[in-house]
């Protein structure tokens, strides 16, 4: 595991390792190397995959004694078992409200009104709730992205800044890209 100023990356080895599903390599992990990898180890573990083989069900049994015992990866079953298809109608509809507002934050359809800050709504929220408040303070710094014209910006996210949360946001984004991205792969052949 590489480390920059309390960072964490997830190693060359450790990429090759889960880029080859090399699950031997993937056994020969630190605890805290394997955690980098969780929200994907997961998901290939609990997904029904293409590979139908003998060798992949050998596989697929390696990587769930690897998960068995380690705590997030309860956290992240859940995540998993979200309707993403209605997450991303709903993270549609809210971009389209941001644009027409010009960017302002007042309107949420992702996130209705905050009871206390985002990062205690984020601990205290349901894996749905969770989903859709790092999507929307996402949309909320990517609509920015779009309305700066190229020039430099800081902007603070009080979620994305959280080091107590750093892992929980990291399997949240990772658990959002993949399950926009099979959806999106679902609709699209489902068009053709």
């Amino acid at each position: 595991m590489s480390e920059s100023a309390g960072l964490q990356f997830v190693s060359p080895y450790a990429f090759e390792a889960m880029q080859k599903v090399d699950v031997v390599r993937l056994a020969a992990l630190s605890d805290p190397e394997l955690r980098l990898l969780l929200p994907c180890l997961v998901r290939m573990a609990l997904c029904a995959p293409a590979d139908q083989s003998q060798s992949w069900a050998q596989d697929k049994k390696l990587i769930l004694r690897l998960l068995s015992g380690v705590e997030a990866v309860n956290s992240i079953v859940a995540l998993l078992s979200v309707d993403f298809h209605a997450l991303e109608q709903d993270a549609r509809k809210e971009q389209q409200l941001r644009h027409k507002a010009g960017g302002s934050n007042g309107e949420s359809i992702l996130v209705s009104q905050l009871q206390h800050g985002l990062t205690l709504e984020f601990e205290h929220s349901d894996p749905l709730r969770r989903l859709r408040l790092a999507l929307s303070e996402l949309l909320a710094i990517m609509n920015k992205v779009a309305d700066s014209n190229g020039e430099w910006f800081l902007k603070s996210s009080e979620l994305f800044e959280s080091p107590v949360y750093l892992e929980e946001v990291a399997d949240v984004l990772c658990i959002l890209q993949a399950g926009t991205s099979v959806n999106r792969q679902t609709s699209h052949s489902a068009e053709h």
